[in-house]
């Protein structure tokens, strides 16, 4: 493993060695000036020791990535004397954080999606710039989740990705096989030949959750024809009438249920849709890099995972660069009195051997980028994921205008359940 800057600071000093544990690194010669930073973290560090820093996590204690965090925490207190304090919310801390900072709570750290932590909780958090400058972080992580992460708040970072994800269409490898489809689709046509075959073959071609799988189904296709920028455009202004690319992505969507490519039961309620995978019902399914874990949470199954990014569509401004591509994310209060213990924790999370242990337990994409061996189930991601430049929000966009989402959400889901027609889907979102 490269040593980055973080390494060289964190190594030389005796009270942070459970950091070099978790970074995998090697202890090596240093100039000077590592030295006196390592010396100055040793008696940061001392200083430290007795100290409880509060930390309310987006997990529930009994879920994988709790348990890699708590075994962390515990390390890094025998090492440094420095307890942290987990408050295990779940995902209600999206709905809690900001009153509780509002209130006064004394909070040093938290973390939820990253997208959300920037864009909602951005002014309760600290510019981790010079840290993030001290510690290398940039030599660990995917580039485009900083650039993203910073897209948010001015070009400044004030959260710290981990457990990354991207989206795209998980399918069997043995179905694929079996219906001697031997090359994944590129473009929506190839899509629809694959899914031709599938059925011929015996299976569900495609499912769906309805929600925010029927939202992924649609957003992607109106992606790909005219990007992320102009869609939410077209939302916040109206225009849906004037963009002639809506309709043609509704006619796409509305083909794959129409010509039976997508199982009777889609779009289904969450998770059955997802679970059809598990039981071997359906090949495909458009999603979350977290998808795999669910389904053998949910069903036990065993499957060989394959995986492509959604096609691209002739004429289209965004090909298979562009996905949903984010992450869980850190952030630290800025009224915390203990950032540097807090930011020095996060460290030993994201990076090195705590975060291969997560990405392991819960077969998620590792955050550190020297962490090469992916978990098998989303390994069929790591070429794509290295060639995605351009981030997607969650549906593209589709649910970001709060004003309008559920509309949207409603005729989404009428039109795959073929109880509207592309014509009236449109009518139908011109008039909201």
């Amino acid at each position: 493993m490269k040593q980055s800057k973080f390494l060289k600071v964190l190594c030389g000093a005796a009270a942070a060695a459970m950091l070099l544990s978790a970074c995998g690194g090697t202890a090596g010669s240093s100039a000077a000036t590592d030295s006196t930073a390592a010396d100055t973290a040793t008696t940061d560090t001392a200083a430290a020791s007795g100290t409880t820093l509060t930390y309310w996590s987006m997990w529930n204690s009994t879920e994988g990535q709790a348990k890699v965090i708590q075994e962390a925490a515990d390390a890094y207190e025998a090492k440094t004397g420095i307890k942290i304090n987990i408050e295990w919310k779940g995902r209600d801390v999206k709905n809690l954080i900001g009153a509780a900072l509002d209130a006064g709570e004394q909070i040093d750290f938290f973390d939820q999606d990253y997208v959300f932590i920037s864009q909602q909780c951005g002014k309760y958090c600290a510019d981790l710039t010079e840290m993030n400058a001290a510690s290398g972080l940039e030599d660990h992580t995917f580039p485009v989740l900083l650039e993203t992460a910073k897209s948010y708040t001015d070009g400044v970072l004030k959260v710290i990705p981990y457990q990354p994800y991207t989206s795209g269409v998980w399918y069997n490898k043995a179905m694929f096989e079996a219906a001697g489809i031997e090359k994944v689709p590129e473009t929506f046509d190839e899509l629809l030949d694959v899914c031709a075959k599938l059925k011929e073959s015996g299976v569900n071609p495609m499912t769906c959750d309805q929600g925010d799988g029927t939202a992924l189904l649609m957003g992607f296709q109106l992606g790909r024809y005219i990007g992320q920028d102009a869609l939410v455009e077209t939302i916040d202004n109206k225009s849906w009438a004037d963009v002639p690319e809506v309709k043609k992505a509704a006619e796409d969507i509305y083909s794959l249920f129409s010509n039976g490519y997508m199982s009777e039961y889609a779009p289904a309620n969450y998770p059955d849709g997802e679970n059809e995978l598990g039981y071997e019902e359906s090949a495909m399914l458009l999603q979350a890099s977290w998808v795999p874990n669910e389904v053998v949470q949910n069903t036990g199954a065993q499957i060989d995972w394959g995986f492509f990014p959604w096609p691209a569509v002739e004429g289209g401004v965004d090909g298979t660069e562009a996905a949903m591509v984010g992450a869980q994310g850190f952030g630290i209060v800025d009224k915390s009195e203990h950032k540097q213990e807090a930011y020095d924790f996060i460290m030993s999370v994201v990076t090195g051997e705590y975060d291969l242990k997560m990405a392991q337990s819960v077969s998620s994409i590792p955050a550190d980028t020297d962490n090469t061996e992916w978990p098998t189930a989303v390994a069929g991601a790591e070429p794509y994921f290295k060639e995605m430049t351009k981030s997607y929000l969650w549906a593209v966009g589709l649910q970001k205008n709060a004003d309008y989402k559920d509309y949207i959400q409603e005729a989404i889901n009428q039109l795959c359940k073929m109880e509207i027609n592309p014509d009236e889907f449109v009518s139908q979102l011109a008039s909201m």
